[in-house]
């Protein structure tokens, strides 16, 4: 339209005016008779009597597409305006449109048949050629960009060949990333190249698509939290952290990025920041409880994630009764929904079924704090409970195990161990194996078998010191003292001052009749636990050999 203006503006001063007040001068004021212009001007005004033609069709058309009615009016329009420029080099090299002009109407046309006419091949012929004509032109690159998106999705949804994919998602890419190139403020082709670039495992694409749009619109929260996810996927969790106190500081009522925020807290090891972020959620719940009453399925669920977050974090700082009595508070909320469902609806079996392993999950976690804190006969009730419900749920035979081993019932130990390795795999439980291992170890027996399953459970996790400990004592308890003492040092270097690995080592050291290192580890380890009376009385021993 601009266009338009500073074309009529000065031919009505240039024109207009001059003839004007030369015909009030003969006429004395009067309304002269039409006068024909001479045949010098013809050309001239028949170039621009067509370029008006063109612009009162483009404000028509302009005008029509306000409206939802008046859209397939706007399409003619344009229709008839594109008809009409077919040789757009003679309009271009006449200087009745430019080529930008041009561009900005096929870029309209291609607009209309994406948006609202769904004519996807006539859009991207429009937008190509307004992209030729003007390489910049934002408008049509968008427009291409969006109707590339619709034949990618439609081709996947085909399932369509491999080759013809690769080739629309790089047009794909492509073309969004030129579309951010010419408007770096473009949030909504930044919005699709990062949710397509995410949903396609082109992470680093899709980080800096949102966090353009972090700067673009800096205090809307779904940008930071689309962020914060992304690091998380990747482990930045430095990153995912600050994405999500930002999240925080801007909806401070989001509970459940909250919680997010105290689970990257544990995982950094930041309990006191974790504790005081889940003791905010259970705080401003308590008081929405307090209003409202606690009716609404999220507000439990963000309770109950904020009670095992914090209970986590109190485990950590070896506060045995908050971490106690929050992961049991837990428990009780999903009992308590639990409650709530009636049975006799799909729906409600479904999230019945879903609460009872949520449950079980739990109550799994209340058996670990017990194993933890060395209460062996409370873990084997947790764990009894469990297995009542499922007696296949393999983390609970593991635990319960675990947990007759620890009251050295060997016989019940071995009975859940080896129940639990026949219904896992390796990969999902290697704790098993290495407690089985363990306990033969312990006991000197089935020595071959115990490095056997050892080994396996390092396959999955290779620099456990807690795996590599029980591998050390079983090549100790065959006399390969060599291997023992390897495996030993490099478990103290992932679990620096534990004592019990330290008086295996010293052991190894003493078989080896290294008296000194022996002496040395055992007056670490009993700095570490100065009332361990057995620690006392091993070094006791060794000194008095001196």
């Amino acid at each position: 339209m601009k266009h338009f203006k500073v074309l009529l503006i000065p031919v009505l001063i240039a024109v207009c005016l001059p003839l004007g007040s030369n015909l009030q001068a003969q006429t004395g004021g009067e309304t002269p008779e039409l006068v024909a212009l001479r045949d010098a001007d013809t050309g001239l005004n028949a170039d621009m009597t067509r370029a008006a033609e063109l612009y009162t069709q483009l404000m028509r058309a302009v005008y029509h597409r306000i409206g939802e009615r008046g859209l397939s009016k706007s399409k003619a329009l344009y229709d008839a305006l594109i008809e009409g420029i077919d040789d757009s080099s003679a309009i271009i090299k006449k200087e009745i449109l430019s080529a930008r002009e041009i561009s900005f109407i096929y870029a309209e046309r291609a607009s209309l048949r994406n948006s609202n006419l769904q004519d996807l091949p006539g859009a991207e012929e429009d937008a190509e050629i307004a992209i030729k004509l003007n390489p910049e032109n934002v408008k049509a690159t968008w427009v291409l960009a969006q109707v590339v998106i619709k034949r990618f999705d439609y081709s996947i949804r085909q399932s369509r060949n491999g080759k013809r994919l690769d080739t629309l998602q790089k047009k794909m890419f492509d073309t969004l990333n030129r579309v951010v190139e010419l408007d770096p403020n473009h949030d909504r082709a930044y919005f699709y190249l990062g949710s397509i670039a995410r949903d396609l495992g082109k992470i680093e694409l899709a980080v800096t698509s949102f966090k353009a749009l972090t700067r673009i619109m800096p205090y809307d929260d779904r940008y930071h939290k689309e962020l914060a996810e992304l690091y998380d996927t990747q482990n930045r969790l430095d990153e995912a952290l600050q994405s999500y106190k930002r999240v925080v500081t801007i909806r401070p009522e989001q509970k459940s990025a909250r919680n997010r925020l105290g689970q990257l807290y544990l995982q950094t090891g930041d309990y006191p920041a974790a504790i005081k972020t889940f003791l905010s959620v259970l705080e401003e719940q308590s008081e929405t409880n307090n209003v409202t009453g606690r009716t609404t399925r999220n507000f439990s669920a963000v309770e109950i994630d904020a009670h095992e977050g914090i209970s986590l974090a109190y485990q950590a700082q070896d506060n045995f009764e908050r971490s106690e009595f929050h992961i049991t508070r837990a428990i009780n909320l999903l009992e308590e929904r639990a409650k709530r469902i009636q049975t006799g609806w799909r729906t409600r079996n479904r999230e019945r079924a879903e609460l009872t392993e949520q449950i079980q999950k739990t109550r799994y976690t209340l058996g670990q704090i017990y194993l933890k804190f060395n209460m062996p006969r409370e873990a084997v009730r947790t764990f009894t409970r469990i297995l009542a419900v499922d007696d296949k749920y393999v983390p609970a035979l593991s635990g319960i195990g675990m947990a007759y081993q620890m009251q050295e019932d060997v016989k019940r130990a071995e009975t859940y161990l080896r129940r639990a390795i026949e219904l896992s795999t390796e990969e999902e439980l290697p704790d098993a194996y290495n407690a089985l291992g363990y306990l033969y170890a312990e006991q000197g027996i089935n020595l071959d078998e115990a490095a056997a399953l050892v080994r396996r459970a390092l396959k999955s996790i290779p620099k456990s010191g807690a795996y590599l400990d029980s591998l050390g004592l079983i090549y100790f308890k065959q006399g390969k003292l060599d291997a023992a003492i390897e495996n030993l040092e490099q478990a103290l270097r992932y679990l620096p001052d534990t004592p019990e690995i330290l008086l295996h080592l010293a052991d190894a050291y003493l078989g080896k009749g290294l008296k000194q290192k022996a002496l040395q580890t055992l007056e670490q380890a009993v700095l570490l636990e100065p009332n361990n009376a057995e620690l006392r009385q091993r070094l006791d021993a060794v000194k008095s050999d001196f």
